[in-house]
């Protein structure tokens, strides 16, 4: 698969050191690009910038790709190809999961984007694609729904590849675990307004 992993980093350095030591070398033998900036849609659109390769697939600085990630989204057909997530918490690793939108029982599919996101920043996307969409945009969370719901309102497939597992470091204090449920929704409104 001609695709290349991005790394994005953002604020103290420290992340830039953790990506090197845990995102980086789980990116199994393709090309891998950083940037560090002064946000992370900064530093991702300056990621996206340097990918020369038909794919890109964005990881954060303390996730990782399990092994077969890149072969088995080779096996998949659609423009956003959304990987399995192993979230580790206290140093648990339970099974992997293909994640739903918050409230939806069914196995998701390309239009639940338009609820919520069920596609995590692991996610291969044809570089293009979210190039002609406007790359990252600045949010205070859920920036990746926003990308992936613009790729899909521009007309991407979307396809879940269960085999390929993105390893997730769940954090309390994350951007998108820690703003109050009132601001998350506020945000998510206005992404919806934004896009839809």
């Amino acid at each position: 698969m001609d695709l290349t992993v991005a790394v994005a980093t953002f604020g103290s350095t420290d992340w830039a050191e953790l990506a090197a030591e845990r995102a980086v070398p789980s990116a199994q033998g393709v090309p891998v690009v950083t940037a560090h900036g002064t946000s992370l849609a900064a530093a991702r659109n300056a990621a996206l910038s340097e990918v020369k390769t038909e794919w890109v697939v964005f990881l954060d600085a303390d996730d990782q790709l399990e092994a077969n990630y890149v072969d088995a989204m080779e096996a998949g057909t659609a423009d956003l190809r959304a990987p399995a997530v192993r979230y580790v918490r206290n140093g648990s690793h339970p099974t992997p999961y293909v994640p739903r939108v918050a409230g939806h029982e069914h196995a998701c599919e390309a239009e639940c984007l338009r609820d919520g996101n069920w596609l995590v920043i692991g996610t291969a996307v044809r570089a293009q694609m979210l190039r002609d969409v406007g790359g990252w945009r600045d949010w205070p969370c859920y920036e990746d729904w926003d990308a992936f719901q613009r790729c899909w309102l521009a007309g991407a497939t979307v396809e879940a590849i269960p085999e390929a597992v993105y390893r997730a470091h769940v954090r309390a204090d994350s951007r998108n675990r820690a703003p109050a449920m009132a601001d998350k929704n506020r945000v998510h409104h206005e992404i919806v307004a934004a896009n839809l």
